[in-house]
């Protein structure tokens, strides 16, 4: 039993899901990767407005088949405040981090950041829409217009940037659809593009390489080009072992008939949060809420004696906290170890002085403003 009032998310997986489950369960005769996983990703790719989707076990996976279509150590921008597997996925596959700071209003690079890797030079941008907040995209493109851009969009489902859905400005997206996240399929995660080459590759690096999973053009190509290989057994590409099940796609289909639903309580949510930092501006920065799809509710607080303050009023109150994120990834010891190093100001700060607190369709108006008290009585 949960012993917070106020928990980062509640049980998702309602009535209707279940009785979605148990009916499929009953009726089917397959459970991989299948039918219904290929129902789902033509839903999501409406709901996204993107010509393709590809479901993957988790959004950790979607970035890990995303960056393995790179091309062979290459260098790659990443936040340091982002997910430790985004860098992880980086390191493992044989590329190179590339470390940038964010700006404290919508967490994408800062200006500074982007003059710098464009003087340096890389190959590819994965950028994240960190906690529901798009990036600024026109300014990415302006100093990096040759890069590869992938996004990470995992906390970010429906988040815009000047109208139009993150995870439709690169080559490729992620989406995660772990519990805690805007939807659920318990775990799970989407790969989004509008390239049908990019498409067919991220379909045969999903499962082991085969290019049986490409579609009929692709796959006919790749077996008159090797004639002496069994098609049915046929690797044009190296690739994982990251396919869904169907089960998570049925769960998918219907939290999908709710997610917009989801969104708005989130985004009026964040909007009375947003209101409330503003009465306490002496001690917390308020970030952007243009666009937002926000995923959490997050304290920037303007020392980390204040934050340390903060989170012990939060947590005294039945309210879980987190650090934010992970803070600054080079802080943590896998990092260390390989010795990477960046001057990054406001992830540091960030790190010593952000938290969050859950924001989902459980949370109300009145929960929202009961966090007054709480902060009056820290400020």
């Amino acid at each position: 039993m949960n012993k917070y009032k106020w928990p980062l998310m509640a049980d998702a997986i309602g009535a209707e899901e279940r009785a979605a489950l148990v009916d499929f369960i009953n009726t089917t005769d397959r459970f991989t990767n299948g039918p219904e996983v290929k129902k789902f990703e033509e839903q999501w790719s409406e709901w996204q407005g993107c010509k393709y989707s590809v479901m993957v076990n988790s959004g950790a996976s979607a970035n890990l088949v995303i960056l393995s279509t790179l091309p062979p150590k290459s260098r790659v921008a990443t936040p340091a405040c982002t997910w430790a597997t985004n860098v992880s996925s980086i390191i493992q596959l044989g590329h190179t981090p590339v470390f940038y700071d964010i700006d404290r209003k919508n967490y994408g690079p800062t200006e500074d950041s982007l003059k710098e890797l464009s003087r340096q030079g890389v190959d590819a941008i994965l950028i994240t829409h960190l906690m529901g907040l798009a990036n600024n995209m026109d300014m990415i493109n302006q100093y990096l217009p040759d890069v590869v851009i992938f996004e990470d969009c995992c906390e970010s489902h429906g988040a815009t940037f000047k109208g139009t859905k993150v995870g439709n400005f690169g080559i490729a997206s992620s989406f995660s659809f772990y519990f805690g996240h805007h939807m659920t399929t318990i775990e799970g995660g989407m790969i989004c593009t509008n390239d049908r080459d990019v498409y067919n590759a991220l379909r045969a690096r999903r499962s082991h390489g085969m290019s049986r999973e490409m579609e009929p053009e692709y796959r006919d190509a790749v077996a008159e080009e090797n004639p002496d290989i069994d098609p049915r057994f046929l690797f044009p590409v190296d690739g994982f072992n990251c396919r869904s099940t169907e089960i998570n796609a049925v769960l998918g289909q219907v939290q999908l008939k709710k997610l917009d639903h989801f969104i708005r309580i989130r985004q009026q949510n964040y909007y009375e949060f947003i209101k409330l930092v503003n009465r306490f501006r002496e001690h917390l920065y308020q970030p952007d809420h243009l666009g937002n799809s926000s995923m959490t509710l997050p304290f920037h607080c303007k020392s980390a004696e204040a934050c340390d303050k903060l989170k012990q009023a939060l947590e005294d109150a039945g309210i879980e906290t987190r650090p934010f994120l992970v803070g600054n990834l080079l802080e943590q010891p896998f990092i260390k170890r390989l010795g990477y190093e960046a001057n990054l100001p406001i992830t540091e700060e960030i790190h010593r002085q952000s938290l969050y607190i859950g924001n989902s369709q459980f949370v109300t108006e009145h929960d929202v403003l009961s966090l007054e008290e709480v902060l009056k009585s820290v400020f």
